[in-house]
């Protein structure tokens, strides 16, 4: 599914990782709309374990949780809040830029997910990561 132009503005934009771009995806503004919301729930496997990244991938996380009566945690200031995963869990995040945060996430926790979900994938090169993006650009 092609990100909604509606969430994407046009100018000079500092990313969180630190780059600059010219288009930024919007995925905080995304998140209030309720038919996106839906949209991106449906595509989240299911799993005992959600974990997300502070946060959109802690409000998706926590929102799929509760719909799937599953665990949720989150990563949070370089720490875990919530339960370490006994099992399979999943990674979520909102933006993948550098991959950075997300090998951070891991490596707090220890142990690599069984699926790494993002809301949006901008990464143009190092794709050591495997991630499944919900939408494309």
């Amino acid at each position: 599914m092609k990100f909604p132009e509606k969430y994407t503005k046009h100018g000079e934009f500092k990313l969180h990782s630190g780059e600059t771009s010219n288009i930024l995806y919007d995925v905080n503004a995304l998140l209030t709309d309720n038919f996106y919301v839906g949209e991106i729930l449906s595509k989240i496997p299911s799993c005992p374990h959600y974990i997300g990244i502070a946060t959109g991938g802690a409000i998706v996380a926590s929102l799929i949780s509760r719909e799937r009566k599953s665990l949720f945690s989150m990563i949070k200031d370089r720490e875990l809040k919530g339960k370490f995963p006994l099992t399979d869990w999943i990674l979520i995040d909102d933006v993948i830029t550098t991959g950075s945060s997300l090998e951070e996430a891991i490596n707090i926790i220890g142990k690599i997910p069984s699926k790494i979900v993002v809301i949006f994938d901008r990464r143009a090169k190092n794709k050591e990561l495997e991630v499944y993006s919900i939408f494309e650009k």
